[in-house]
């Protein structure tokens, strides 16, 4: 099978970018809904931080889980139950009134919802649809989750301060509409479902298609025992602890709302935390181009 000019493993990329971008938006829009959701219920901040904290801590110890869903399940079923998981928790925060509600929705719901495209989705579809150009790929599905930062967090600091929350989830939830019908329509399990080969490889090598449907959650679970094994497990493990708590737990998160306390107006507070996003977006797609031609190690260094 010949390579195309037009490899329908870059529509997945797409697909792929910009689902994390809606996803990436629904995590980092936390940080502009702390002050709104403080001032409207009159909850605690320290108990608004727990929910979004339970979010983030449950769609980073779902992604074994979610991997090994995809593995029985497919991607695309995957992708389509998260989405709409998603698409419930800003459903349902038009309706909550009560602190342990927001904890459900933004904690459980959103939080779980997030996890396959925040945690697994872009090296999956790197090494499933990319033979060559595969670390590009990676860097630019990583840069993803950047990008909405960059476009849309300004964005929803203004719908917040000139009309209300509201308006803001409401743009959350349309764009999540938006990307469930894109991924129902166009998504594939694996460029065999396409009819093409992976980016780059050019016969077609024996694959066992026969899959077994396993437990998902023992899969995961002997990933994990197998994992921990190795010294690069830990390795890669603590360094993305160290990144995940300083800046999407801490800046993510309060930057927003610390930057309110010292009277910087929202829009403004939002648009420093984007331009964060600017480098970010330059150095996750510089790191994968990189990671192409280099040692990974002495880029991880």
């Amino acid at each position: 099978m010949k390579l195309n000019r037009f490899h329908y493993s870059w529509v997945i990329l797409l697909i792929t970018f910009f689902s994390i971008i809606v996803a990436g938006i629904v995590r980092s829009s936390s940080g502009v809904f702390i002050d709104p959701f403080e001032t409207e219920f009159g909850w605690d901040r320290s108990v608004i931080s727990l929910a979004f904290a339970v979010g983030l801590f449950l769609y980073g110890i779902a992604g074994p889980f979610m991997a090994a869903l995809i593995e029985v399940l497919g991607l695309k079923k995957v992708m389509v139950l998260s989405m709409a998981t998603l698409l419930t928790g800003t459903l349902l925060t038009f309706f909550m009134q009560e602190s342990w509600q927001l904890v459900i929705i933004w904690g459980v719901i959103i939080g779980l919802g997030s996890g396959v495209f925040l945690t697994v989705l872009s090296p999956y579809v790197a090494n499933k649809w990319f033979e060559k150009r595969r670390g590009l790929a990676l860097g630019i599905l990583t840069a993803s989750t950047a990008t909405g930062q960059l476009i849309l967090l300004p964005v929803l600091a203004i719908l917040i301060e000139r009309y209300s929350w509201i308006w803001a989830i409401a743009l959350i939830m349309i764009l999540s509409v938006v990307m469930l019908l894109i991924i129902l329509l166009f998504m594939k399990n694996s460029p065999r479902d396409a009819g093409v080969l992976p980016y780059g490889l050019e016969e077609e090598a024996e694959i066992n298609t026969y899959q077994q449907k396993r437990n998902p959650i023992s899969i995961a679970f002997n990933g994990l025992f197998q994992a921990v094994k190795h010294k690069e497990f830990w390795l890669l493990a603590g360094s993305f602890f160290i990144c995940g708590l300083s800046t999407t737990g801490l800046i993510g998160t309060h930057f927003v709302s610390y930057c309110l306390s010292y009277g910087i107006p929202l829009v403004t507070a939002a648009s420093l935390l984007s331009f964060m996003g600017v480098f970010d977006l330059i150095g996750t797609t510089l790191s994968g181009w990189l990671s192409d031609r280099f040692d990974n190690r002495w880029l991880l260094f």
